[in-house]
């Protein structure tokens, strides 16, 4: 196999040797706990409605004894695809290893990006002076010239994995080759392209090209909660977009429905954690109320307050509530939709005048996150490597 070249300075005194560059499409892995979040609705319901309210179908649902729960998933995405990492050298047909090379200015990488300094500083494993590893992480020495340089070269970098045409933007805008930098990108570009900023932590060098990126592709934000809507979230995060942030978490919140996918983004575990409790105390404090309603009916606290009304607004809950199955599980939106549409007939007063005033406050309530809340909480790795 002919190996790649680029030599971004032709005086360079830096390799940076690509090992296995990946250039697959992102792969969308929804997490499914329809099980486990059913019969949670199903507990709430029974503790606040009594099992009179729980119909047949329910009823037999959940007591037969075939409902298991899930085995328990971690809430961060995975992020083994998105990082470099120590495993067996891929080699094709001819045994050869699949790399690709760059010659780059450790002045540049330095400037640019403090996991790059602290790997000239020799204090990670991907660098070494001028050496090459060998498969247990022992060195051996290898002259530049065995790759095709010549002896200007003082360090040698090494990077698994990425994507060869994203990391080749990235280097190009680290290298003020701006004529080479495209003005626009499509989304999976845009979100490879955050994974390495991300890992190499260099948002101020790419902050001018990116928006330009994002601010292009930004009249296109997804309305549900899709794969597309976690890669605005991770690329709103890297880039400190407060409002594409709070846009984007506001719709995973209000439509995603049972635990939230992942496309292996190396999100902090705390955000999807926190988007998660809060659509579920949302979906909570709504069956509560239904709960609360039903009591004041039974009660006739509520209404007109004539007995006659509260029996046939009560067997309307009552029925809608069945009808409708509202222990499944559905999206916080779909909750309030079918909530607030439950018939109960041609009677002075309506459910929907009972319920309206206390859901619509906690809908218009159910916001996004405050990107400055969760950002200035994530401690960074290289704050200041000298």
């Amino acid at each position: 196999m002919e190996r790649s070249r680029f030599e971004l300075d032709p005086e360079g005194d830096t390799i940076l040797v690509l090992r296995h560059p990946k250039t697959e499409q992102l792969v969308w892995e929804p997490k499914d706990e329809r099980g486990k979040q059913e019969r949670r609705n199903h507990l709430l319901r029974q503790m606040l409605f009594g099992s009179r309210v729980i119909s047949d179908e329910e009823s037999d649902h959940f007591d037969d004894g075939n409902t298991h729960e899930p085995s328990p998933e971690p809430i961060a995405p995975a992020i083994e695809s998105s990082v470099p990492h120590d495993s067996e050298e891929a080699h094709d047909d001819n045994g050869e290893l699949e790399e690709i090379h760059f010659r780059l200015s450790s002045r540049h990488l330095a400037l640019a990006s403090p996991v790059f300094r602290a790997m000239l500083n020799g204090s990670w494993k991907e660098s070494a002076p001028a050496l090459d590893r060998s498969n247990n992480g022992s060195a051996k020495t290898r002259a530049p010239l065995q790759l095709g340089f010549d002896s200007q070269v003082r360090f040698e970098l090494t990077a698994e994995d990425w994507d060869d045409e994203v990391f080749l933007i990235l280097m190009n805008i680290v290298h003020g080759r701006n004529a080479l930098v495209p003005l626009s990108s499509d989304l999976t570009t845009l979100v490879k392209m955050s994974v390495l900023v991300d890992y190499y932590q260099c948002q101020e060098v790419t902050q001018v090209v990116v928006g330009l990126w994002i601010d292009k592709l930004s009249d296109q934000l997804p309305k549900s909660y899709n794969p597309e809507c976690v890669m605005w979230m991770f690329v709103s995060w890297v880039f400190s977009r407060g409002e594409i942030f709070e846009e984007m978490t506001k719709v995973a919140i209000r439509t995603s429905v049972g635990g939230l996918g992942t496309i292996h983004l190396p999100f902090p575990p705390m955000l999807l954690t926190f988007m998660e409790q809060k659509r579920d105390q949302f979906v909570d404090k709504i069956t509560k109320i239904l709960g609360d309603l039903f009591k004041d009916l039974c009660k006739g606290r509520c209404g007109c307050h004539s007995r006659r009304c509260s029996f046939m607004l009560l067997g309307a809950l009552m029925a809608g509530i069945n009808q409708t199955g509202l222990y499944q599980e559905y999206s916080a939106e779909q909750v309030t939709n079918k909530v607030l549409s439950l018939v109960d007939g041609a009677y002075r007063c309506t459910l929907r005048q009972l319920l309206e005033p206390a859901i619509q406050p906690l809908w218009r309530a159910l916001g996004g996150l405050k990107l400055e809340e969760y950002k200035g909480a994530q401690k960074r790795k290289f704050a200041d490597v000298s």
